[in-house]
C-alpha cells in the first residue's frame, strides 16, 4: 500500500473542520517565515559578506570561514533544545519569541569591530537568538496537519528556503555594494523582522478533533533503538559535509577557477532555483516513491556536481554544478521531516528533528574548517571535493539502507490489536472451520 493511502490513527494529528484551509495556510506561512529564517539570512548570505571583511580588516578567508563552523556547532546545541521547546510549546509560541531576537543579532554586526572573538562571538549569539526559526518548528506546525498529501506540504512550507536561497544573496550584494557591508547587515535585520506578522497572523497549531486522538509514534529513547535512526543519522552527518561546503565555498571556489566576481556572485541565483525545484518535486515524490529511492537519486547529482567543481568549472558547467547541488541540498529537508513521521511517528517530531539537524550541522562545521584548511594547503579545493563525492556515494547506500516505513498505515505494528473474543465451542455447519477452542484457553 502507498504511503499516502495510510491511516495510522495512533499517530495521526486530524484538523478540525477547516483542517485543508488552515493546513495549506500554514504551509505558505512556513514558506514566508523560512524565506526571512536563519537558513537563509545567515547561511546563506555568509559567503557574500567574505571577501568585503577580508578587504577591510585583511583577516583570511580560512580565519572568516571558522565563523561559520562556529555558528554550525552552536546549531548542534540549539537544535536538540528548539526540538524540545517545539513539541512541548508548539512552533508558533517559539517563533514569535525567536523573531525579534534574531533580527536584532543580525543588525549588531553593524558595530562589528577589528576583533576576530567578536565576531566569532557574533556568529555564536546569532543562532542561539534565532533558536526558533530554524527549520524544525515550521515543519512540525505543517507536518500536524497532513497525512496523505504530507510531501507536498512540506515540499511548499521548505520551499521558502529556496527562494530566499535565490533572493539574499542578491539582495545582499546590492545593499553591500551601494552601502556597504556594515549596512547590508541592518537591511537583513530588518528583512527577518518580517517574520513576526507571518507567525502572528498566519500560522495555526494543528489541533486533535478528539481527546482521544494523540499524536503516537516513538519517543527519541525508543527511536534510538532502531537501526533507522542511527542510519539517518550517519547520513545527515554526510549531507552536512556536502551542502554546508557548497553554500559556504561556493563563490571563492568560482573566483579560484577564474570565473569573474560578477558572474561568480549569481552562480548560487542557480543553485537556489534549483533548491526551489528540488523542495516542491522531492514532496510530490516522497508521495509516491521511498524516501531511500528519492535520495539516491539526488545523491548521484551530488557525485556529479561536486566532480565538476573539482575539475576546475567553468561557467557552464559552474551552473550545471550548482544547479546539482541545489537539488540535492534542497531535497535534504524534506526528505528529513518526511521520514521522522515514516519511521518513527509524530510524538518525538521536534526531539528527533533536532538531533538529526544537529549531526547535519557537526557535519558541516568539520567539512567547512577542513575544505578551509585544505585549499590553503593545496591552493585548490579539488582535493577536498574528491572528498565529498565519497561521501555522497556512502550516504546513498545509507539511505538504500532503510528498509519500509515503520509507520506506513499497512505495516503499522505500533498499533495494539483488538482484544481477541471468545469463541464459541461448535462453531456453525457451512464455510465456517471448526472451532480449535480447548477449556481454559482462547482460539488463535
Amino acid at each position: 500500500m502507498r504511503a499516502e493511502k495510510s491511516v495510522v490513527y495512533a499517530e495521526t494529528v486530524a484538523g478540525p473542520p477547516d483542517a485543508p484551509g488552515a493546513g495549506w495556510r500554514t504551509a505558505m506561512a512556513s514558506t514566508l517565515g523560512l524565506a526571512c529564517g536563519p537558513s537563509v539570512l545567515a547561511v546563506t548570505t555568509f559567503g557574500t559578506f567574505i571577501g568585503p571583511l577580508h578587504r577591510e580588516f585583511g583577516w583570511s578567508i580560512a580565519a572568516i570561514g571558522l565563523a561559520s563552523s562556529l555558528l554550525s556547532l552552536t546549531l548542534v546545541i540549539v537544535s536538540p533544545v528548539q526540538g524540545l521547546l517545539v513539541d512541548r510549546f508548539g512552533g508558533r509560541r517559539v517563533i514569535l519569541c525567536s523573531a525579534p531576537l534574531f533580527a536584532l543579532s543580525l543588525m549588531a554586526m553593524y558595530f562589528l569591530p577589528d576583533s576576530l572573538p567578536a565576531f566569532y562571538a557574533g556568529w555564536v549569539l546569532i543562532p542561539l537568538c534565532g533558536l526558533g526559526l530554524w527549520p524544525a518548528s515550521y515543519l512540525r506546525l505543517t507536518a500536524g496537519w497532513f497525512e496523505r498529501r504530507l510531501g507536498l506540504a512540506l515540499g511548499v512550507a521548505n520551499s521558502g528556503i529556496g527562494i530566499g536561497t535565490v533572493l539574499a544573496p542578491v539582495l545582499t550584494a546590492v545593499l553591500i555594494g551601494t552601502w556597504g557591508w556594515r549596512s547590508a547587515y541592518l537591511g537583513l535585520g530588518v528583512v527577518a523582522l518580517a517574520a513576526v506578522p507571518v507567525a502572528y497572523f498566519l500560522l495555526a497549531e494543528p489541533r486533535p478533533r478528539a481527546a482521544a486522538l494523540r499524536p503516537g509514534g516513538d519517543s527519541l529513547r525508543a527511536a534510538a533503538k532502531t537501526q533507522p535512526f542511527w542510519l539517518v543519522l550517519a547520513a545527515f552527518v554526510l549531507l552536512g559535509t556536502v551542502g554546508s561546503t557548497v553554500l559556504i565555498h561556493q563563490i571563492p571556489l568560482l573566483l579560484d577557477a577564474g570565473i569573474p566576481a560578477r558572474v561568480a556572485n549569481l552562480v548560487p541565483v542557480a543553485l537556489g532555483v534549483a533548491l526551489i525545484v528540488a523542495r516542491l518535486v522531492t514532496g510530490w515524490l516522497l508521495d509516491r516513491c521511498t524516501v531511500s529511492r528519492v535520495m539516491a537519486v539526488y545523491l548521484v547529482g551530488g557525485v556529479v556536481s561536486v566532480l565538476l567543481f573539482a575539475a576546475g568549472p567553468t561557467i557552464p558547467t559552474a551552473l550545471l554544478a550548482a544547479a546539482l547541488s541545489g537539488l540535492l541540498i534542497g531535497a535534504e529537508f524534506d526528505v528529513l521531516s518526511y521520514l521522522i513521521p515514516r519511521y518513527f511517528g509524530r510524538v518525538s517530531f521536534g526531539r528527533i528533528y533536532g538531533v538529526a539537524f544537529a549531526m547535519f550541522q557537526i557535519g558541516g562545521a568539520a567539512a567547512t574548517s577542513l575544505v578551509s584548511v585544505s585549499r590553503d594547503r593545496y591552493d585548490s579545493y579539488a582535493p577536498a571535493m574528491l572528498v565529498l563525492a565519497v561521501s555522497c556515494a556512502i550516504c546513498a547506500v545509507l539511505f538504500l539502507c532503510l528498509g519500509p516505513y515503520r509507520y506506513d498505515g499497512a505495516a503499522d505494528t505500533r498499533i495494539p490489536p483488538p482484544r481477541p473474543q471468545p469463541t464459541p465451542d461448535f462453531a456453525p455447519v457451512g464455510d465456517q472451520p471448526a472451532s480449535t477452542h480447548v477449556e481454559g484457553h482462547e482460539a488463535p
